[in-house]
Order: structure tokens, then C-alpha cells, then sequence
């Protein structure tokens, strides 16, 4: 069965006033700015009076999943952090927090949050990232007692990491562990309270599910690249 994913633009042009109030809230001159394929066509239009109005804004390029300048996915924050030395802070183009947060992950820079749908701007929490360094910490010491662990393999297109996944087991191994693959398509972590005899987990599939549903999982879970 044929797959077609069509990306959907917003096509309402961002007012004066918002570009206006962005300038406003943030008072770093250069910018890394991105957004979801949504706004990509409001991304140039804030780009563009950035620099009509003395601020340097710079957008990135993905070397991973995302196609297109200033583009961001949920597990590709790359184009951002292609320009992070150059950028003084980063300006989020889009709505809801689920795009800034991945990149806040892994900058300790601010991040702005301009919201085209409500025209609201404010200044995401940097303890979210303190806070989540601290959880994946405290993972990482629970999964290094681990002696058997689970390697979540995905069979979604786009997200199935079998090779990825080899290279887990076979360093896990190495280093005596008992390690065992399972396959899912939708995965639910309540449901993985059935393999009681599993001390730990690697995921392989969509990194956010370790992030954003790490507080579902009972035994600690680690995404892939922490374990390889």
C-alpha cells in the first residue's frame, strides 16, 4: 500500500504588529530562527524584517530527516544547531512546545516562542532542559545495573532502526547482558508491564517517546544513541 505525505502551509501572512512584538520580547540582535513546514513561508516573511530592522536572523539546514531551510521535526533539530555558535538566541516560529522543547534539549541558549495563531511571544522555561537532565541522569545509573534488556524496534516507515538496533544488542552484549529485540507499530508503554522479567529498555524508534513519555515507562529507558 502506496504512503503519501503532503505537507499542509498556513497561508495567513504574519501582521506588522506581530513581527512588531516579537522585536520587542526579544532583545537579541542574532537569531536562529526556525519552524515546522507549516510556516516555512512566514519563517522567510520574519526573516525578512529582521533584517529591515537591524537584526541578523540566521537559518539553518538540516544534515538528517528535515527537507527544507529553517525546517524543524520532532527528531530533527539539526538546521538549528547548524547556526547555534553564530546565534546569540533562537526565535520558534509555531505553535505549542513539542518542536522548542527538542531543541532545548540541546542548547543551553534561549529560546523565544512566537506563536502566528495567537500572536502571543514569550520566552520558553530553561528549566525544562535542567530538570530533564537531571531524569535522563538518574536513567542512565538505573539502566547501567540493568541485566536484561528489551531493544523496541519499530516497524512504522520512518521510524523502523533495525540497524541501529543490531548495534545496541551487540555492544550490550559484549558487555554481558541478556538482550532480547521486540517489534511493535504503535507502541504503548503500559503494555510492556508483561515483560516483568526486563530490567531496562532501548528505544530505536521515534526518540520523543523516551522523552516525553519517560514518566509512562516503569523500567528505565534509554534512546538508542545513549546506549551505542
Amino acid at each position: 500500500m502506496e504512503i503519501w505525505h503532503i505537507p499542509m502551509r498556513y497561508k495567513r501572512q504574519l501582521s506588522g504588529e506581530f513581527m512588531k512584538k516579537i522585536l520587542s520580547v526579544v532583545g537579541e540582535k542574532t537569531l536562529g530562527i526556525f519552524t515546522t513546514v507549516q510556516f516555512l513561508s512566514q519563517l522567510e516573511q520574519l526573516k525578512l524584517f529582521m533584517e529591515e530592522h537591524g537584526r541578523i536572523p540566521l537559518v539553518g539546514d538540516s544534515n538528517y530527516r528535515a527537507l527544507e531551510s529553517g525546517q524543524v521535526l520532532g527528531c530533527d533539530i539539526t538546521g538549528p544547531k547548524s547556526v547555534e555558535k553564530e546565534s546569540e538566541a533562537f526565535v520558534y516560529l509555531g505553535s505549542g512546545m513539542f518542536h522548542p522543547i527538542a531543541l532545548a534539549l540541546k542548547t543551553e541558549k534561549r529560546i523565544y516562542i512566537a506563536n502566528p495563531l495567537t500572536e502571543e511571544v514569550s520566552l520558553m522555561d530553561a528549566g525544562y532542559r535542567t530538570n530533564y537532565l537531571k531524569r535522563l541522569d538518574d536513567m542512565k545509573k538505573k539502566f547501567s545495573m540493568a541485566k536484561k534488556i528489551g531493544i523496541l524496534v519499530s516497524i512504522k516507515p520512518g521510524q523502523m532502526q533495525l540497524d541501529l538496533a543490531k548495534k545496541a544488542e551487540t555492544k550490550l552484549k559484549e558487555k554481558g547482558r541478556k538482550v532480547y529485540l521486540f517489534y511493535f507499530d504503535t507502541l504503548v508503554p503500559e503494555e510492556l508491564l508483561n515483560f516483568s522479567d526486563i530490567d531496562a529498555w532501548v528505544n530505536t524508534a521515534c526518540p520523543r517517546i523516551a522523552i516525553d513519555d519517560m514518566e509512562r515507562f516503569e523500567k528505565p529507558v534509554l534512546n538508542v544513541l545513549e546506549v551505542i
